[in-house]
């Protein structure tokens, strides 16, 4: 299942697409998303959103665009901005420091999600998937044996 929404280029927005975020995967049926995955995907959206309004025209009276997918054990989260004028723009993880006050937002998304990356030409922005074990295919696991 996929839900798209474009948002203005705004700061408040940011919070705007954090909470719808946060809604189609409370309430959407079917798919058991745990807590701790919901959270994190909403915290990489927020970073990958505040990147788009900070380095591209998004931010410069532009939209960016969210798209979630989502399956019975993955969440894949596209945020579409619009690039900057003379070309696309390409997430990095940068170098961070204690006392740097910038710079976090793609090193949270690489260590919360499982796959991370540009979109694809033509498009611009940033996509990530978090994963997680299916609880209502889990099987107990066996008891280990009895101590001799």
């Amino acid at each position: 299942m996929s839900y798209t929404r474009e948002f203005p280029g705004w700061a408040d927005q940011i919070r705007q697409a954090r909470t719808w975020a946060d809604r189609v995967m409370a309430t959407h049926t079917g798919y058991a998303i745990p807590d701790d995955t919901a959270a994190a995907a909403v915290l990489c959206l927020s970073e990958a959103a505040t990147n788009a309004l900070r380095y591209t025209a998004s931010g410069r009276g532009g939209v960016f665009k969210v798209t979630i997918k989502l399956d019975r054990r993955r969440v894949t989260i596209e945020v579409d901005d619009e690039g900057r004028p003379a070309g696309g723009t390409i997430p990095f993880v940068r170098p961070i420091t204690p006392m740097a006050q910038h710079g976090r937002g793609m090193a949270l998304i690489d260590h919360y999600t499982h796959t991370w990356g540009p979109l694809p030409r033509p498009r611009t922005g940033v996509t990530f998937t978090l994963t997680w074990q299916d609880t209502r295919a889990r099987k107990t696991a066996p008891a280990p044996p009895a101590a001799p």
